[in-house]
Formats: structure tokens, sequence, C-alpha cells
């Protein structure tokens, strides 16, 4: 009897222990976090203007910007005005090597 008692003692101690070095961290973190967000910029250095206010006009392409898709083309513009035919975005099959003759 007396040895569940001390035991269960014991968890309870291990848990708030546990709780306390958990609520420390947190704390230590956020005062840290906030000391680092108040601090004035490092002279030299320039605020970042956002990329909104540098641009009046709206990108019709913004993922093409960005280079994260290719921009389509008017297909007009690329198609030369001679009689030739364009070239397709398939390569041509390549033919088969001939077989070589048993000696």
């Amino acid at each position: 009897m007396v040895e569940q008692r001390q035991s269960a003692i014991q968890r309870i101690q291990v848990g708030v222990v546990g709780l306390v070095v958990v609520l420390l961290f947190v704390t230590l973190a956020t005062m840290v976090l906030d000391r680092v967000s108040d601090s004035p910029q490092a002279p030299g250095t320039m605020d970042a203007a956002p990329m909104t206010e540098a641009k009046d006009v709206t990108p019709d392409e913004p993922l093409a910007e960005l280079g994260v898709t290719p921009v389509a083309k008017d297909e007009s513009a690329t198609q030369p005005t001679t009689g030739t035919r364009p070239m397709s975005a398939t390569p041509p099959r390549a033919q088969p090597a001939p077989a070589a003759r048993p000696q």
C-alpha cells in the first residue's frame, strides 16, 4: 500500500516537473520572438516594400512571371508566313538499326 502511494506521488511529481519545463520553454521562446520583432533594424538595411505596391498593373500570368509555368505564346506570331509546315512538338521516330548478318 505504501509503495503504491509513493509511486503515485512520484508520477505526479514527474508530470508537474514536465509541465513546468514546457511552460518555461514556451515563455522563453515568446520572450525571444518578442525581442527580435521589437528590435530596430540594423543600420544600412532598407525597409522592403511589398511587391503589390510596386506594380500597378495586374499581370495576366502571375505564375509565368515567377517562372513556374511557361507563357502561352500566340500561334500566329510563331508560324512562318511562307508555305512551310511548322515543326511538330514530337520528334520523328528513329528507324531501327539494320540487323547484323551472321558470319
